[in-house]
């Protein structure tokens, strides 16, 4: 009976082994994220909402979240601000900020800025460990001026650069410390 037992189980673990394929990139901290995937979705995983998604209903949901929103015991605040530009609309939570473009509003957002938590990295992060983390995908490194970091109000920093098809995935650096990630569809944004 137990040559049986441990002859199933040295069969799951062969088998539950076999099944972790794919390229999955772990960090230092053990999270485990498939840059690619996620990309390809449109999506930061910490993220509520993806590239594509229609802006009325994310508009609408995130207005209805503020305006039910009764404050929390320290007296907590929700961020709700819609910000109209000439070529493009924000959405502000506070973490993130929502982008699309008012030609392309039918292709819905299409730029995302995180500024918490993005692919399992903190604030805070220096670049070395996102590029470690990353390595099996080809990245640029890259200055990045004021007008292209246009949502950090005229700073400028180091971008880490991943794209994956007409999507770009960017960690954006000031002073070697991770301060935003941006996930963007280049055809559908302006940049």
């Amino acid at each position: 009976m137990k040559k049986i037992i441990c002859l199933f189980l040295a069969c799951l673990l062969f088998f539950g082994l076999t099944a972790c394929g794919g390229k999955n990139t772990s960090s230092d901290d053990g999270a485990t994220v498939d840059l690619e995937y996620y990309a390809q979705l449109g999506k930061i995983p910490e993220c509520p909402y993806k590239l594509g998604d229609d802006v009325d209903a994310v508009n609408a949901e995130l207005s209805e979240r503020a305006a039910s929103y009764h404050g929390g015991e320290n007296g907590d605040t929700v961020i709700y601000n819609v910000t109209e530009g000439e070529q493009s609309v924000c959405i502000d939570n506070g973490l993130f900020l929502y982008y699309y473009e008012i030609a392309k509003k039918e292709k819905g957002l299409s730029f995302i800025v995180d500024f918490a938590t993005a692919y399992g990295f903190d604030i805070g992060t220096i670049s070395t460990e996102v590029k470690k983390a990353f390595s099996a995908y080809p990245c640029t490194e890259r200055d990045a001026d004021a007008e292209e970091l246009f949502f950090l109000y005229g700073s400028s920093g180091t971008v880490l650069e991943y794209q994956f098809g007409s999507r770009s995935v960017w960690f954006v650096f000031e002073d070697n410390s991770l301060c935003a990630t941006v996930i963007t569809d280049r055809e559908n944004w302006r940049l």
